[in-house]
């Protein structure tokens, strides 16, 4: 195999087992509370099968051995061998972090470093059906809720014992294996125990007989009965006669019950297999040489056609599958990158046309561009939803995270996810995933009470934590909402003032809701002693700024001893921005749309000056007043202004004023980086071409103002 096949069968590995493990941190969290559903538990240990089949395949020893081991565990519980509680769920959960562990390296192309051995010790007991002497003899029965796929198939264990009841000997305590697979050892040993040791020669089949699969073919089924029986003296026309109004055959490749028993009939004699015999004592040497004259006299000729009836069945019940899985494809980030940097271009195209279109007075030229508008608009739309993912790929992990935390800190929580499906930006999901971790740890630490405390204050012991997206126009909407504590505004404004962030007057100016802001503050935490958790004052400030970064705005309501919520809005795509255009003096300025709360002109000569800081009056509030020209454009650092256009931008809950000369309007702008000169360059994000074809750059308000404000 070249290397150019070992890394494209690499690379699908990685897409197929990513989204396999991702899947199984959640369905083993969502077992805990499904303990005895067994849809789920096949569902995981398919889960650790599949996963292992690729590690072997690509001979990922160290990845094989863990993922085995804990499909040995699955397989007991299926079984019904063992249960499932929180013991072996971290167990079981150690596994599946050790085995991620070992999935990232494998992603970075670095050696794999082996789960720890007491780590494999442990799940090797968890496997280990004689650890509970007594659940097995009890959960003899437990595969009586077999998935609907799976009510007609002989398992392997079924099926072992069958052939040791058969031979005469009892199972051996180790040989009920928790792998699908038999090994050649033990297939080897099966020969023996039927035919003697050194009795069966491999040369009596057909060479072209010989599979290459993981199952028996027809022709080698035939001629192991042939080997059981003597040739020719097999005949399937007795189980018509033996059985009691046996099912025809179904076209199926499953065997049916009523098909099983008669063969039971048939190698033992009717009535006379027990099932008991299997796990308990050793079924007599003679029966299998009793069935063997009854067949006898049977031809065999009329064996061949029974297979043959099954076998055109296959073709149509595997066609659908071969269609659906022509319906996608798996394309590289890179080429919709570059996809979605092309539409972006004809964005600019589109805009300036129609602008020359507007402008020239001729009807036909407008015409073309307004349709040019809407087949562009179209366009854009498809290429952005195929950057989009569900931010099911975000919400996946917290299951986890919550359970893994209510453990550690002796609290009882659920977690509700409500809108998994809502589609937006494969970036953006990329990128919040750190805010939502930090809000949603800050929700289980800071809100929810210890069980005691929520019972005497008469709530349920179990908190509540909410984490819901949906769609509003072309933003979307975040919310962790939990039912803990809530937010005290007055302790929130003494440790302010403590830390000396605020002194006392400020601190008691603070509305409630600009004190919920002031978790947001680098350094400001409530916690009076650091844990692995929180009490840094780290979490909640990063939350802000990556939230700033992405044009997003964050918004904090809590009422004492109900619970707090927290609101992030953001856009749907980062790629095309839409913006309002200004002008300062001959140089064109784009504020996010998203920001933009209200615009009007203003006498200028109307202001205030409170605390050193020009203010205007808006609906009774005082709001904070600056002069771009004077940051942004060089000669008018002084220069006093009487009359402009005041537009109103809002960050988080805070609300400033910014003059500028002139409004352009709204207008869609692809964002491009600044260059090596300009990069870095504080209060601005980047730079788009306008569609009179000039250049605008980008307001970066947050920066802006961290920058510019306190220098006046």
């Amino acid at each position: 195999m070249g290397v150019d096949a070992d890394d494209e069968i690499l690379q699908d590995f990685l897409v197929e087992a990513g989204e396999i493990l991702e899947q199984l941190s959640e369905q083993l969290v969502e077992l805990e509370s499904r303990p005895d559903d067994m849809d789920l538990l096949n569902a995981i240990f398919r889960g650790f099968h599949t996963v292992k089949g690729g590690a072997g395949f690509l001979q990922l020893n160290e990845l094989v051995e863990c993922c085995h081991v804990s499909e040995n565990v699955f397989d007991m519980l299926r079984k019904g061998v063992r249960q499932v509680d929180a013991e072996l769920m971290d167990v079981v959960l150690q596994g599946l972090d050790a085995i991620n562990a070992m999935f990232a390296q494998v992603r970075e192309g670095s050696e794999l470093t082996p789960a720890s051995p007491e780590l494999l010790e442990a799940l090797q007991r968890l496997a280990d059906p004689t650890a509970e002497p007594a659940a097995p003899v009890e959960a003899a029965p437990a595969p009586v809720a077999p998935t609907p796929a799976e009510e007609q198939d002989l398992t392997d264990a079924e099926f072992e014992s069958m052939l040791n009841a058969i031979s005469g000997d009892e199972a051996p305590a180790d040989a009920a294996s928790a792998d699908d697979e038999i090994t050649d050892a033990e297939f080897e040993s099966l020969l023996d125990q039927l035919h003697g040791e050194g009795q069966f020669k491999p040369d009596a089949l057909p060479a072209g007989d010989a599979a290459a699969g993981d199952e028996i073919t027809d022709h080698e089924f035939e001629n192991l009965l042939d080997q059981l029986h003597g040739k020719g003296q097999f005949k399937p026309d007795a189980l018509a006669g033996q059985a009691q109004a046996p099912t025809p055959a179904s076209g199926k490749d499953d065997i049916s019950e009523d098909e099983f028993e008669a063969l039971l009939d048939q190698l033992h004699g009717k009535g006379q297999f027990n099932a008991d015999q299997v796990a308990s004592t050793p079924a007599p040497a003679d029966k299998p040489a009793a069935a063997t004259p009854a067949a006898a006299a049977q031809p065999a000729a009329a064996a061949a056609p029974a297979p043959a009836k099954a076998a055109p069945a296959k073709a149509p019940a595997k066609a659908p599958a071969a269609i659906e899985s022509e319906t996608t494809v798996r394309v590289d980030t890179a080429r919709l990158d570059e996809i979605m940097n092309m539409v972006g271009e004809l964005v600019l195209v589109r805009n300036r046309l129609v602008r020359l279109g507007l402008n020239s007075g001729d009807e036909e030229l407008a015409k073309a561009t307004s349709s040019l508008d809407v087949v562009t608009g179209d366009l854009q739309a498809s290429v952005m939803k195929t950057r989009m993912q569900p931010i099911k790929k975000v919400f996946g992990r917290f299951p986890r995270q919550i359970r893994d935390m209510s453990r550690m800190l002796k609290k009882e929580i659920n977690l509700e996810l409500v809108g998994e499906d809502t589609d937006l930006d494969k970036n953006l999901v990329e990128a919040l995933a750190d805010p939502l971790v930090h809000l949603v740890r800050n929700a289980v630490d800071h809100g929810i009470e210890m069980p005691d405390e929520r019972e005497a204050a008469g709530k349920p012991r179990t908190g509540k934590v909410v984490l819901s997206a949906e769609q509003e126009g072309d933003h979307i909407l975040l919310l962790i909402t939990d039912d803990g504590k809530g937010m005290d505004a007055d302790v929130l404004r003494a440790k302010a003032v403590e830390k000396g962030m605020l002194d006392k007057d400020a601190a008691d100016r603070l509305s409630d809701a600009e004190c919920y802001n002031l978790i947001f503050a680098p350094g400001f935490s409530t916690k009076k002693e650091i844990s692995d958790v929180s009490g840094r004052g780290v979490g909640m400030d990063v939350v802000k700024t990556r939230i700033a970064q992405l044009n997003g705005t964050v918004f904090v309501d809590s009422t004492p001893g109900k619970g707090s919520r927290i609101v992030i809005k953001v856009p749907l795509t980062l790629a095309i921005m839409p913006t309002l255009m200004v002008m300062l003096d001959d140089q064109a300025f784009a504020f996010p749309l998203v920001n933009v709360k209200e615009i009007f002109h203003l006498d200028l000569s109307h202001t205030n000056v409170v605390d050193g800081q020009e203010v205007i009056i808006v609906r009774d509030k005082a709001l904070p007043l600056f002069y771009l020209k004077r940051w942004l454009v060089p000669g008018y650092r002084n220069a006093e202004q009487e009359e402009g256009h005041v537009v109103i931008i809002a960050i988080g809950n805070q609300q400033i004023g910014f003059v500028v000369d002139q409004l352009v309007g709204q207008e869609e702008v692809v964002i491009k980086p600044l260059g090596k000169m300009l990069q870095g360059t504080p209060g601005l994000a980047g730079a788009s071409i306008t569609s009179d074809g000039s250049i605008a750059l980008i307001l970066d308000v947050p920066g802006m103002l961290k920058h510019y404000a306190r220098r006046g």
